[in-house]
């Protein structure tokens, strides 16, 4: 009985964390179940397989598999697989990203595992361990291990990643992605093998060299996908901006051309009111000069407001939408804005790029509104848009209708609104934002609000 609670205790120890850590990076609304209910279920699946584990050990015949190594392996093996499909049904979010989560749990598993062998062979503990692999001082190192590496874990990796996967892009680097994921792959799968082949203790030693560099270059691996991640990421937002800075420079060219026409026209314009005086025709003056208001409206620029980011950015989606046929008001009042324009280009920016998606999913009437302002120290932004259907989570609460960002899920093909990035941005700055999705009236809305007071 002792073995059998031994072998149980030591197997939930080493699969439990890595079972849960899988799951800890994705937001709440990733889940497909409450995600109370998904730890319940894991830390009960957990408790099943380390009882089976352990039976299964202890049912064995010692005579036909006299070591434990290649039996305890195939189960871990297979316990993973299991979790693993489980893992990726659960969580509704891009496969690579699941998958990159799971290869750096196993970086922990292997860690946890790692210590409490070397530790074994250092401590010179007797042969026992081939009898079975969670004997008493054995199960005594990997308590020990997890308890000093899981903290670290939890602190060094999970939480950090838990942003990371929630604002990078894996389409954006998906070859990097793949070769990082096979090369854990491998990595593992030659460790499984070196383990199986050499299941005592002892020759662990001979091989930890080779371990310690295989080890130190997937990390180096996976720090430099990481890096180039979140170098792409913000260079993306930096060519964003780069685009309307663009932009606004071809339309004030254009507008300086415009304005040389115009003062070309204006003389030949002159010349013929003066004519038209001469010659008493006043009616026909009316007329003509007339024409001549409304077409100098028409080439008139647009300025909606005297944030000079703001401004570019409303020209550049505003111009955007109609070009695809989508019909925009705006309403802006504000002066200039202490805000980094390269947050209000995340802000706007993701917010006009669904509202333009949204609308070229309609058939029907397709229209963005836009309302734009500064009420009280703070910096409101509300932009409506024609949508026939969005992914939401009822179990989120409302509050006038709006639902945090959680409350919107990915539309099942790893795309997410980029709601998470709009809702963070602001928070930097102390506001909130908060979106509605009405189905009578098939409109989306979003509202952000940030502080703008200066700071005592």
């Amino acid at each position: 009985m002792i073995v059998f609670l031994q072998n149980a205790l030591g197997f939930f120890i080493q699969f439990f964390p890595c079972a849960l850590m899988i799951f800890l990076p994705f937001p709440k609304e990733a889940y497909r179940f409450r995600r109370s209910y998904i730890f319940i279920g894991i830390t009960a699946a957990s408790l099943v397989t380390s009882v089976i584990f352990s039976a299964v050990l202890c049912l064995r015949d010692t005579q036909r598999f006299p070591q434990y190594v290649v039996i305890s392996n195939s189960f871990m093996l297979a316990a993973i697989l299991l979790i693993l499909a489980a893992y990726i049904w659960l969580v509704r979010e891009s496969f690579v990203k699941k998958i990159l989560v799971f290869c750096i749990v196993l970086f922990y598993a292997w860690a946890v595992f790692a210590a409490s062998n070397t530790l074994h062979s250092f401590l010179n503990v007797s042969q026992n361990v081939e009898v079975y692999p969670y004997n008493e001082k054995y199960l005594v190192l990997f308590v020990s291990a997890t308890a000093v590496l899981a903290p670290i874990m939890l602190i060094a990796v999970i939480n950090p990643l838990k942003e990371y996967i929630a604002l990078i892009k894996p389409q954006d680097m998906l070859r990097e992605f793949i070769i990082a994921i096979v090369s854990t792959s491998a990595y593992f799968v030659l460790l499984m093998y070196c383990d199986t082949q050499f299941g005592k203790v002892e020759l662990f030693l001979l091989y930890l060299p080779i371990v310690v560099f295989l080890t130190l270059e997937q990390i180096f691996i996976y720090w430099l996908l990481f890096r180039e991640s979140v170098r792409r990421l913000w260079e993306n937002e930096l060519q964003r901006t780069m685009e309307i800075q663009h932009f606004q420079y071809e339309k004030i060219i254009s507008d300086m051309e415009n304005t040389r026409r115009m003062r070309h026209d204006m003389r030949h314009h002159y010349n013929s009111l003066n004519d038209m005086l001469d010659r008493g025709q006043l009616d026909e003056m009316k007329t003509y000069l007339s024409k001549v208001i409304e077409t100098t409206v028409k080439h008139d620029s647009e300025t909606y407001c005297a944030d000079i980011t703001v401004n570019g950015l409303l020209q550049y989606y505003i111009g955007l939408a109609r070009d695809d046929g989508i019909r925009c008001e705006v309403h802006a009042e504000c002066d200039e804005l202490s805000i980094s324009p390269v947050d209000l280009t995340v802000l706007f920016g993701n917010a006009m790029e669904n509202a333009i998606e949204s609308c070229k999913k309609c058939t029907d009437d397709r229209w963005i509104s836009i309302q734009i302002g500064t009420v009280q120290g703070s910096f409101a932004m509300e932009i409506s848009n024609s949508c026939n259907k969005a992914h939401t989570d009822r179990r989120y609460a409302t509050e006038d209708g709006f639902s945090p960002a959680e409350a919107f899920i990915s539309d099942g093909a790893g795309r997410g609104y980029g709601l998470r990035s709009i809702t963070h941005t602001a928070e930097e700055y102390g506001g909130s934002a908060a979106f509605r999705f009405n189905a009578q009236t098939k409109t989306f809305t979003t509202r952000i609000r940030l502080n703008i007071h200066a700071d005592p």
